[in-house]
Parts: C-alpha cells; sequence; structure tokens
C-alpha cells in the first residue's frame, strides 16, 4: 500500500479536482491496493471526522473535502507553486493567543498554527516572520477572530539565529535534498496511464506530507539551504512528464456508469 488509506482516499480527490461517488472512489483506489470495504470505512470515519463532506441521498452521495480540509491543501499548493514575492523587510508577527481550556481544541490549534508557520515561544505567545506580508498578516487576523489576542508587527534581534533555531533549517534542508533525489529516480516511471496515477499518488503524497512541514519562510531565511526549492522543481519536472497521463486514467475512471 503507497500509503494510509485516509490519505489516499483524500489525495485521489485533490488528483480529481471535483467531488466523487464511492462507486467512483473505489474504482480510483483499487489500482492503489485499497479494497471496497477499506475505502467505504474510511469515507464513513472520515465525513464524521470533519475531513470530508457527504451529499446528496445515501445511495448516490458524492464526497469532497471540507473546508478546514481544503485550507490545508491550499496551504500545501501554495507552497508548493510558491512565485518569487517581495524582499522580506526583515519584520515578525508575535501572537498571543487566549487558548481554549478543552485539551482537544488547543491541540488543533497549536497543529494549525505550526502548519502556518507559527512557532512557540511560550504556552500562549506564537511568532513568524511576518512574510508573505498580507498572507501573513491574514492568518494572524484569523485566530485573533476566531479565539481572541494581541498582535505585534516588529523587527526581531538576532533573527538570523531564531529563524535556525525556530524552524530546524538545516534539517529541513537536508530531507529536502533527500526527497529530491528521490523523486529524480522516479520521473522516468509509469508507461502506462494506471501506472502513470500511481506513481503520481505514491510521490504527490510524499510530496505533500513534507511540503506540509515546510514554514514558509522568506528566501533571505534560507540562505544556501535550497533543499526544499529543489524538492519542489523536482516534484514540478515530475508532474509534467507523469500528469498528463495520470489525469487521463482518472477520466477514464470517472467516466464510467455506476
Amino acid at each position: 500500500m503507497i500509503t494510509s488509506s485516509r490519505a489516499a482516499i483524500v489525495g485521489i480527490l485533490v488528483l480529481a479536482n471535483r467531488s466523487l461517488s464511492a462507486p467512483q472512489l473505489v474504482r480510483l483506489a483499487q489500482p492503489l491496493g485499497l479494497s471496497a470495504t477499506n475505502v467505504k470505512s474510511h469515507l464513513t470515519r472520515l465525513v464524521k471526522e470533519g475531513a470530508l463532506e457527504r451529499r446528496g441521498p445515501p445511495r448516490h452521495a458524492t464526497y469532497e473535502p471540507s473546508a478546514s480540509q481544503r485550507m490545508i491543501i491550499e496551504g500545501i499548493s501554495a507552497r508548493i507553486s510558491e512565485t518569487p514575492n517581495p524582499k522580506w523587510d526583515g519584520a515578525w508577527l508575535m501572537l498571543t493567543l487566549r487558548l481554549p481550556k478543552k485539551r482537544v481544541m488547543r491541540a488543533r490549534l497549536r497543529a494549525s498554527l505550526w502548519f502556518d508557520g507559527f512557532r512557540p515561544l511560550g504556552p500562549n505567545v506564537f511568532t513568524r516572520p511576518a512574510w508573505p506580508s498580507l498572507w501573513a498578516e491574514n492568518r494572524a487576523g484569523f485566530y485573533l477572530d476566531l479565539i481572541g489576542g494581541f498582535c505585534i508587527r516588529g523587527k526581531a534581534v538576532r533573527a538570523e539565529h531564531e529563524l535556525a533555531h525556530l524552524y530546524h533549517l538545516n534539517g529541513l534542508h537536508a530531507e529536502g535534498c533527500k526527497l529530491a533525489k528521490w523523486i529524480e529516480r522516479r520521473i522516468q516511471r509509469g508507461d502506462s496511464p494506471r501506472a502513470a496515477f500511481v506513481e503520481r499518488m505514491k510521490v504527490g503524497g510524499r510530496v505533500a506530507q513534507f511540503i506540509g512541514h515546510d514554514p514558509r519562510l522568506p528566501e533571505a531565511a534560507w540562505g544556501k539551504r535550497r533543499g526544499i526549492a529543489g524538492a519542489v522543481k523536482a516534484f514540478g519536472r515530475f508532474e509534467e512528464r507523469l500528469a498528463p497521463k495520470a489525469e487521463r486514467f482518472v477520466e477514464e475512471i470517472i467516466g464510467r456508469v455506476d
């Protein structure tokens, strides 16, 4: 099995870029080694947990990522397709938040902050570079509107040291280099549309998992550490070669009558 069943189901919906019925998902999951029973069981759980939305009557229902899941998908897509932005002015955001009392809600909030590149300085204090400026300030505003708190924008002292310490830049760089080499070895695979789909799911799943740890920092913060950028470029070359064939397979499967 190329990835977890849950991740595979969400990944299929991302690649298809549309809502799908359970029979369509079952057919697309079959080349990945997932049984119909496994797919249907996970669909029920993913809907219950709020990762997927189900629309329509039970026998003809379709599934699509929920609003919260789409936010994660869009965040990963933005990191993969990021184009050069204005130079970072060295400003940081510091958030002091009123954390929820319930442990589960606190854990979800911290996971969301981590995904958005906010790193903890204390139990309820989080920071990140104010870059890209509009996006970063919008995300800070999202958390302030959600639970309340206070945000300060300003320059940091010894920012280079803080960046390397808070974000483990050397480790991310090393992992990015390894991922880029792994992707390059897979670019020549996927001769048939079906095989291309399987490879795309395999590579796309691993890239999405890794890019989810990308804190979305300005280029100046990385210095000579080009591991993540290299992995993104390698994935772009992979997509250019295999995506058209994989998409033909998806269209063929979706077009079948249930």
